[in-house]
């Protein structure tokens, strides 16, 4: 039975981490081939912690990914056993920042502030702004570097092929490397094995190095945990009952868009009775989101008037002109509406 609910605003919070994303396997190859317990992350992290502590005790665990749910997996399966050492499968490293290097020199000056970002181009942000990122580029591509070689240098990710295939300066976003994260590698709780692509056999995983005349390897498990990532646009397109509304406020899910069409990454301008809130992604994103709420506040209590349709419009292009313009520096390292690199100029503009 359906159940009808008249109301005048809604507010839609419902993220970008709820569906999980599984990636596909050759036929005969996938979990079924497994004898052992096959998971996503987001089933792991949900489990309390006594059950997730038995899931793992005394068996071989094999934590599929190296990013920031993988890495925060990889800790809750260590303190749940530690006969065998966790095994990291990974196609890529990710820009991991350790805070005991970060703070010994003031990165934050170069990476997150207003004079960092008169050198990167900007939505809407008009000519003169437009030449001075365009004058300043050289002076960000020598801080990106520097910073790069830095974290090199201070952080032994090279000893341990960890280093990520894309530059310092194409990375939308980095992450908090976990303490003594590469003390556990050295120590040998923790084992990297990098691979072109994974499968399954009875026995574990099957790592494919991904060149020519190079053997595959076995990585014996008990269980495997896969930290694939997450459908985002999901949660937004099967909220929707209209494929109408679905289409046109979760567009590009195929990957042609780079950001959602809304105004302000929060109102469609055909739907100004609705908001999204915490879909954009930011480095520290509760900042945004904290702003997007108290945009929000102020546009129901009538402090803010949304302008007209066409004008909400045009404002939706700029961000998508910057959303390839972005795509194209980042390649597929570029993470969808992700604003990054642009936070401040984000909150400058929703004020």
């Amino acid at each position: 039975m359906l159940n009808t609910y008249r109301f005048d605003f809604l507010i839609l919070c419902i993220g970008r981490y709820g569906v999980p994303k599984l990636p596909t396997f050759p036929h005969g190859r996938g979990p079924d081939a497994f004898r052992g317990r096959v998971l996503h992350s987001m089933e792991y992290s949900s489990m309390a912690h006594e059950d997730a502590a038995e899931l793992v005790r005394g068996k071989r665990v094999a934590v599929v990914g190296a990013g920031m749910s993988a890495m925060d997996n990889r800790r809750s399966v260590r303190r749940g056993q530690r006969r065998y050492p966790c095994t990291m499968v990974y196609r890529s490293g990710h820009w991991m920042v350790d805070p005991k290097v970060a703070w010994r020199v003031n990165f934050f000056t170069f990476t997150s502030t207003r004079w960092t970002e008169l050198m990167v181009d900007k939505p809407g942000e008009g000519f003169v702004l437009s030449l001075l990122a365009t004058m300043l580029s050289p002076l960000r591509w020598v801080t990106s570097k520097v910073t790069e070689a830095y974290y090199k240098r201070s952080i032994p990710m090279r000893e341990h092929g960890m280093v990520p295939d894309c530059g310092f300066g194409q990375a939308s976003l980095g992450w908090r490397l976990g303490i003594g994260f590469y003390d556990r590698v050295d120590e040998g709780s923790i084992e990297l094995r990098r691979c072109g692509s994974v499968s399954f056999c009875t026995d574990g995983l099957v790592l494919d190095a991904g060149g020519e005349g190079e053997d595959e390897r076995v990585v014996g498990a008990d269980v495997v945990i896969l930290c694939a990532g997450f459908d985002i646009d999901r949660p937004l397109r099967d909220v929707f009952a209209s494929p109408w509304f679905s289409e046109i406020v979760a567009s590009g899910d195929d990957g042609g868009s780079a950001v959602l069409p809304l105004y302000r990454h929060c109102v469609h301008p055909r739907i100004p009775q609705m908001t999204v809130v915490g879909y954009a992604e930011s480095g520290s994103s509760i900042y945004p989101y904290e702003m997007m709420a108290k945009w929000m506040a102020h546009l129901l209590d009538g402090a803010v008037r949304l302008p007209r349709v066409r004008d909400m419009e045009r404002g939706v292009a700029e961000w998508a002109r910057w959303g390839r313009w972005a795509r194209r520096s980042s390649g597929r390292f570029f993470l969808k509406s992700c604003v990054a690199s642009v936070t401040t100029w984000y909150h400058a503009g929703i004020q």
